[in-house]
């Protein structure tokens, strides 16, 4: 049951409002089936007086183009098929529903629409303006975010109940973005509400990075319009790349804002953050002509001389190979952390990469646009075995201990599957490639001798034993 306050349909306000124009509209009809199939049916006499049947196949396949291709970057999107394997711990919410698709489907996430009630009424308290104001600038956008969702998913979604939803969430979202604020900056937050922010921390933050658990950044934006500043969203986005690096401490604000930079939502904007931290080394041109293997293990990169080295302060794309002289390099990354909260992060916004994103190889296409998808099939590409596994821990490669082996080498096996190469994961298997054509034969032997000096050693010692038994035995003779 909705507060009483809550009463959209008596509140007049301009729909147009102050919704941006730019993001279009994405609910479009189809022609219908029986559109065709009554005109196939139809005496050839009557053709005369419908739409040409050429008419009706063209405005079918226009209005899925357009649906299709314009403002990739702003839908709601649903999680793709080709990362559906990983499993529903890392799409599903499990303490808090935002936005439509899990909208109250499941018991564990009741508590928190209580909970939202509380951080709705926080942010009445915190904007100084009326319930009226607050909501009526939420309406005014109202026809954007219905826009942005699959038809399908709002299609028996009344205003009545899509609107008081898209105010409690972005209400929800904003407080606990408020509450990674400095101690003065929350001490007038509701004791409850920041107490369940508290408690549940981890479980909330993993659930708001998931695809499918996302509200259109416009209706977040209007609230955060009221909040008095500073505005609480740099301090939550600097401490999510800390807490993705699985480090602790007082959060400082590092980030480059971007003013021109409008994020589709949450999501979006956290990726943009971290992946924009890149300091990668783009000098090196490569060569994507050349047939090459999309693959190597740890083990084939010890056996061409490349070795792997982690380097903490490291930003997602900055992964790289560097040359140490002929005879050997470094593959140089950022170490991952894989905590089930890191994990489902990253799987999310691999996930946002495909979907807003239909050719990482296209024109104007940048790195940035398939970091994510490049940072994990990396990994994908390294662990073949649950011992890879843990020689990459060994190596200080991958941290924390979230997931068991097994369970990290299941989770990059499904996101090695389907999922399509990125261009800087592209680069470096080149640049590997490229490495092991410069390799001369005396380098080659080096290896070789340096992989099995163990057993050539083992070998010596026999050999040389053998010799000594074999000269006794021939002074004895002598002798």
């Amino acid at each position: 049951m909705e507060p009483s306050w809550v009463v959209p349909t008596v509140w007049s306000m301009e729909e147009e409002g102050d919704a941006p124009s730019d993001h279009g509209s994405f609910q479009t009809s189809f022609p219908s089936q029986s559109q065709v199939v009554e005109y196939a049916a139809a005496p050839a006499a009557t053709h005369e007086n419908c739409t040409n049947p050429k008419q009706v196949f063209e405005k079918s396949a226009q209005v899925f183009c357009d649906d299709y291709l314009r403002g990739m970057h702003w839908k709601m999107h649903k999680f793709p098929p080709s990362l559906i394997d990983v499993g529903p711990q890392f799409t599903a919410p499990v303490t808090v529903a935002i936005g439509p698709y899990h909208h109250r489907r499941r018991d564990s996430v009741l508590e928190a629409e209580k909970v939202k009630h509380v951080a709705a009424n926080q942010c009445i308290e915190d904007s100084g303006r009326t319930v009226q104001e607050v909501y009526n600038a939420v309406f005014s956008v109202l026809h954007v975010a219905r826009s942005l969702y699959h038809p399908d998913a709002v299609a028996d979604m009344g205003d009545d109940i899509f609107l008081p939803m898209m105010f409690f969430d972005a209400c929800f979202l904003v407080q606990y973005m408020r509450s990674y604020g400095e101690p003065e900056d929350i001490n007038d937050m509701d004791d409850a509400l920041h107490g369940y922010f508290l408690a549940n921390y981890e479980r909330i933050c993993t659930d708001i990075m998931m695809l499918e658990n996302q509200i259109p950044w416009v209706v977040v934006k209007m609230i955060l319009s009221f909040m008095p500043a500073p505005s609480p969203w740099e301090k939550f986005v600097a401490s999510m790349r800390i807490n993705l690096k699985n480090r602790t401490g007082p959060v400082h604000p590092d980030l480059v804002v971007d003013p021109d930079y409008e994020p589709p939502h949450l999501l979006g904007l956290v990726r943009f953050y971290i992946v924009g931290n890149n300091n990668a080394d783009k000098d090196l041109q490569v060569n994507r002509g050349k047939p090459l293997s999309l693959s190597i293990s740890v083990a084939e990169l010890a056996d061409v001389g490349i070795t792997l080295v982690p380097k903490v302060e490291a930003g997602i794309l900055d992964m790289r190979i560097k040359d140490k002289g002929r005879f050997c390099a470094d593959l140089v990354l950022p170490p991952l952390y894989l905590t089930e909260a890191n994990a489902t992060w990253l799987v999310n916004m691999a996930a946002f990469e495909l979907c807003k994103t239909q050719d990482f190889e296209g024109a104007g296409i940048d790195d940035e646009d398939s970091a994510v998808c490049s940072y994990l099939h990396l990994f994908a590409m390294l662990l073949d075995k649950k011992q890879d596994v843990h020689e990459l821990r060994e190596k200080h490669v991958i941290e924390g201990g979230g997931l068991t082996s097994a369970e990290a080498l299941q989770f990059f096996t499904c996101i090695g599957k389907n999922m399509r190469l990125g261009q800087c994961y592209l680069d470096i298997i080149i640049k590997i490639q490229d490495f092991k054509g410069r390799r001369s034969p005396l380098l080659k032997l080096f290896l070789l001798l340096k992989k099995y000096k163990n057993r050539i050693m083992f070998f010596i010692s026999v050999i040389a034993l053998l010799i000594g038994i074999l000269s006794s035995l021939q002074a004895l003779k002598s002798g």
